[in-house]
């Protein structure tokens, strides 16, 4: 069974282990700084499910796992291989003329 540093941290010692802030290469991590404004917005939350930092959490989890920009990327490259494929078709793939 694998054991996380937050399974093995000593009681009051988890935030520290958690999120330290150092990167693999030293310095801040790329994403400590919205960990800090999450963990930050938490602290002033006024409902028990952290709406009021849903935006926060969003931001903290798209540095860390970059879903969205995946999802971005992979549609820009999907478009790129239609439009070639149209093109290679005869179709051109424009959406008309210049007619104004």
């Amino acid at each position: 069974a694998q054991r996380t540093a937050a399974a093995t941290a000593k009681p009051g010692h988890q935030e520290a282990i958690m999120s330290s802030g150092w990167g693999l290469r030293g310095g801040v991590g790329r994403c400590y700084p919205f960990w800090v404004e999450y963990k930050e917005c938490l602290k002033r939350e006024r409902t028990a499910v952290g709406l009021e930092c849903f935006k926060d959490r969003e931001d903290y989890f798209e540095c860390l796992h970059n879903r969205k920009e995946h999802t971005l990327v992979r549609m820009v490259n999907e478009e790129e291989k239609r439009q070639a494929e149209a093109a290679k078709a005869g179709d051109g793939g424009g959406g008309g003329g210049g007619g104004h």
